[in-house]
C-alpha cells in the first residue's frame, strides 16, 4: 500500500467523525497533530487513554475546534478538564475495548511498524485497545514508524486491516521513569519482604514500583516475573538474568498491555520473545489471569482512609489520573492462590504536611477502590494488615504506619 501525506489521510475522516487513538508510547503524534492542525470546522472528536504527548490536542481543545475525551487524564490536562474544554470518562482498563467496540468510532489512528514480508504489522508497545479500535472502527488510518519495535504476543495487524497508511514523521513518545528517594525505597524494602517466591508481579507507575525493580536487582532475587505495565527497571533485571524465561500459563517472563519507557526499552522488547503485548481484553482480564499462582499486585494511591478505602485519582477534587488497571489487579489478586493485593504509598506528601493516611475519604476524592478489596497497606513506616480484620482493628493497623506528626489525630479518630 502507498503511503500519502498525513493530511490528505486525516481529510477522509466525515465531518463530525468519532475518533479514536492509540495511547502512551504507541501514540500515532504525526496523525494526531495533523489532526489538530486541520480540525477547525470539522466538529471532530477524540477519544484516547493516556497520552504522553498533548500540546497539539490541548491547543485545538482550546480553540473550540477539537472535542477531546479520555479515560486516563494527564495530570498536565487537569486544568482543561476543570474548564470545562475536554472530558473525563471513568472506566477501568478491562472495560476500554468493550467501550471502543460500543462506540463504533468513525475512525481509528494508530502506529504500526512496517509489514513484513507476509503483510503483518504490530502494534508495537500499546496493545490495550487498539486492536478493538482497528476492528470497529470504518475508517482504519496507520502511521507506519520503522523505529517502532515489533513486540510478541497478541499484538499483530495485517495491512489488508488498514484503510490508509502515512510515513511518520514524529518522534515516538517516551516515558521517564519517576524518580526515586529514600521514602520510596523504604517503602519497597518493607514490600520485597512480603512477596512469596516466584511472584507473577504487576507493578503500577511511579517512585514506588521504581525502587522496587532496583531493590530486585541490588539484592539478585531470582525468577521474576511480570505482568501489566512493562518499563525501562525491567530491561536491567533481564541483563542480571533475573527473570523466569518459562512461558507459564502461555505468557512469557514479562507481558502486559502497554510498554511504558524509553528507548532502552523499546530497543531491548523488538523481536525479543520474553515480552509479549496483549489486549486489555486479556491483560486486564481477572477470568483470564486469576488461574496464575501467586499474582502479586502492587498499586499506589492519592490517600487511603482509616477502612481501607483508595483514592488513586483526585487530589483535592482535582482529576490527576483515571482509574487504569488496579482493581482489574486486584480482583485478579484476589481469586490467585496466594495471590496479594498490596496498596504502597508514602504516608505524607513530599512537605510532610498532609497526612495521606486520612480518617476519611471526602466529598472531593474519588473511592477508586473499596476498602473491601485491599489486602495490605505499605508506608515507609511499615505494613497494615487489613483483611479479616474489623473496622476498628483496620483503623488502628492504619494508623500505626502513619507518619507520626499525624499518628495521634487518626488514633483519636478511631475512638
Amino acid at each position: 500500500m502507498d503511503l500519502i501525506p498525513a493530511s490528505v489521510a486525516i481529510d477522509r475522516i466525515p465531518e463530525g467523525g468519532r475518533i479514536v487513538a492509540s495511547p502512551t508510547c504507541g501514540t500515532p503524534t504525526t496523525l494526531v497533530k495533523a489532526l489538530a492542525e486541520r480540525s477547525g470546522g470539522r466538529h471532530w472528536s477524540l477519544s484516547t487513554g493516556l497520552l504522553l504527548t498533548h500540546d497539539p490536542i490541548a491547543e485545538a481543545a482550546r480553540r473550540g475546534d477539537l472535542g477531546y475525551s479520555t479515560w486516563h487524564i494527564a495530570a498536565a490536562l487537569e486544568p482543561m478538564l476543570a474548564d470545562g474544554l475536554i472530558s473525563y470518562v471513568p472506566l477501568r482498563a478491562s472495560r476500554v475495548p468493550h467501550h471502543v467496540a460500543a462506540t463504533k468510532p468513525d475512525a481509528a489512528l494508530v502506529r504500526l511498524t512496517p509489514p513484513d514480508p507476509n503483510g503483518w504489522c504490530s502494534v508495537g508497545p500499546s496493545g490495550s485497545y487498539v486492536l478493538a479500535a482497528l476492528e470497529h472502527s470504518n475508517l482504519r488510518i496507520a502511521e507506519i514508524d520503522p523505529s517502532l519495535p515489533r513486540i510478541w504476543g497478541h499484538s499483530m495487524v495485517h495491512v489488508s486491516e488498514i484503510d490508509l497508511m502515512v510515513e511518520s514523521t514524529e518522534a515516538l513518545p517516551v516515558y521517564a521513569a519517576a524518580a526515586q528517594t529514600p521514602t520510596s525505597a523504604a517503602i519497597a524494602s518493607f514490600v520485597l519482604d512480603l512477596l512469596p517466591e516466584r511472584p507473577l508481579l504487576q507493578l503500577g507507575i511511579g517512585a514506588v514500583p521504581e525502587s522496587l525493580l532496583t531493590a530486585f536487582a541490588e539484592r539478585g532475587v531470582e525468577n521474576l516475573r511480570f505482568t501489566g505495565m512493562v518499563s525501562d527497571g525491567m530491561v536491567g533485571l533481564a541483563e542480571k538474568d533475573l527473570l523466569d524465561h518459562r512461558y507459564l500459563g502461555g505468557l512469557p517472563p514479562v507481558s502486559g498491555p502497554d510498554l511504558l519507557g524509553t528507548d532502552r526499552l523499546m530497543r531491548w522488547a523488538h523481536e525479543n520473545p520474553s515480552v509479549g503485548v496483549y489486549p486489555s481484553t486479556f491483560a486486564h482480564n481477572p477470568l483470564a489471569l486469576a488461574p496464575m499462582d501467586r499474582f502479586v499486585s502492587i498499586n499506589s494511591a492519592v490517600e487511603v482512609d482509616l477502612l481501607g478505602q483508595v483514592n488513586s485519582e483526585r487530589v483535592r477534587g482535582r482529576q490527576i489520573s483515571g482509574i487504569g488497571g488496579s482493581i482489574d489487579f486486584f480482583e485478579t489478586a484476589t481469586h490467585s492462590e496466594g495471590g496479594l493485593r498490596i496498596i504502597a504509598l508514602p504516608s505524607t506528601t513530599p512537605d510532610g504536611r498532609i497526612s495521606r493516611i486520612v480518617a476519611r475519604l471526602g466529598e472531593s476524592s474519588a473511592v477508586t477502590m473499596p476498602g473491601s478489596l485491599v489486602q495490605i497497606v505499605v508506608t515507609e513506616h511499615g505494613v497494615a494488615h487489613l483483611e479479616g480484620r474489623s473496622t476498628r482493628e483496620r483503623a488502628e493497623a492504619l494508623a500505626a504506619i502513619a507518619a507520626p506528626q499525624h499518628r495521634d489525630a487518626l488514633i483519636s479518630a478511631t475512638r
